[in-house]
């Protein structure tokens, strides 16, 4: 019998072996449930202990000034858009009223000179009409949800991102200075060198090849700031933009590292190297596109991904990238760190840095930056 059984594979558990079968479930859910416990009450004290310290409130003073500012515009430009609007849905619907008359009148007339084909019945017109409006629609619904899956996209990678103004996550504290449409803010890690720092725009735009005309020239300004400040150091900088997988759509940020002058001079021909031997061995694209006649706007096609690099106030070299797996996100800076002797770990990952030395160096360079501030002069 025992054979039988055997044979057909079914073999019997004992009471006792289930319940310790259960017994271990039920104390594994508690130790997960346990550790999450854990470290949501760590968490919770993590962000207390920022509120007690004034972690989430701090801010420089100038930066405060100019968000209050902010605000003030847009609930000014909220009010006015409302009326704009408002206006604009009264004319549209009186253009359609007009429209919808002058269509049926058309139509009548279509449909007159149709009849008077031929062979062309009442009936072919329908039906003609029909499978044309059922093509357009067709279309028309597959555009939709490629522009609906598009903008939900668009808003996922908005939504968490790090650098956008309107974001939660933004770290306020490291802003040095707000333009009209771009911000100059620190990074979050340790810096690579003293003095490295973010030019970003304030919306969300992924690329230096997709910006318009105004945030471009407001980069600029940023830019020639940094250099002049940094110059007043003794110091040269080199200006970065890594655009890497497009369709995660991530927010555009040009890096400013200062260098030494000595190193300064030399940087050109250490990127040229390393780009001439990035990525894939046999291009597409030209290797290495020469950005001291033009800028990144006219060298690289818009939507291809790209590593870009300036000299200070010259231009620099782009590279057009073949192979997103193989080219790393850390390319600039591991150039960078290799002139500079540093160990790998300052630029691969970023290292976490307290606030307080966060602070430090957000003051130390909003000391730099004063009388080189381009946004004071702009108004």
């Amino acid at each position: 019998h025992d054979g039988v059984m055997a044979t057909y594979g079914v073999s019997f558990e004992s009471s006792s072996s289930i319940d310790e079968k259960k017994e271990k479930k039920r104390q594994s859910r508690e130790e997960v449930l346990e550790k999450a416990k854990q470290q949501y009450e760590k968490e919770e004290r993590r962000k207390e202990l920022k509120r007690l310290r004034g972690e989430d409130t701090w801010i420089l003073p100038e930066v405060n000034q100019r968000l209050q500012q902010i605000e003030e515009e847009g609930s000014g430009k909220s009010k006015k858009k409302k009326e704009k609007k408002s206006k604009k849905k009264k004319k549209k619907a009186k253009k359609e009223k007009v429209a919808e008359v002058g269509k049926g009148s058309s139509d009548s007339s279509q449909m007159m000179g149709k009849m008077d084909g031929d062979n062309y019945t009442l009936d072919d017109m329908f039906v003609s009409s029909a499978a044309q409006r059922e093509g357009e629609g067709r279309e028309e619904e597959r555009m939709r949800s490629k522009a609906i899956a598009e903008s939900r996209r668009l808003a996922a990678s908005m939504d968490k991102c790090q650098h956008c103004f309107n974001s939660k996550d933004l770290q306020k504290h490291l802003i040095v200075a707000i333009g009209s449409k771009v911000y100059l803010s620190l990074p979050a890690g340790v810096s690579m060198t003293e003095g490295q720092c973010l030019i970003c725009p304030l919306q969300h735009h992924c690329s230096a090849t997709g910006l318009d005309e105004d945030i471009w020239s407001e980069m600029q300004l940023f830019r020639r700031a940094l250099v002049r400040m940094f110059e007043a150091q003794e110091l040269d900088c080199v200006f970065m933009e890594t655009h890497i997988t497009p369709r995660r759509r991530q927010h555009m940020v040009l890096e400013c590292i200062p260098l030494p002058r000595e190193l300064g001079d030399m940087a050109p021909i250490y990127f040229k190297k390393a780009i001439m031997e990035c990525d894939e061995e046999w291009a597409m694209n030209k290797k290495i596109v020469d950005l001291s006649s033009k800028d990144i706007r006219q060298a690289v096609p818009r939507g291809l991904p790209y590593f870009a690099v300036d000299f200070g106030l010259q231009g620099g070299f782009a590279h057009v990238i073949e192979n997103e797996q193989k080219f790393p996100h850390y390319f600039g800076k591991e150039v960078v760190g290799g002139m500079m002797d540093l160990e790998p770990r300052r630029w691969r990952k970023p290292i976490r840095e307290n606030f307080d030395d966060q602070r430090k160096k957000v003051l130390q360079f909003a000391q730099w930056w004063k009388p080189y501030d381009c946004t004071k002069t702009q108004d």
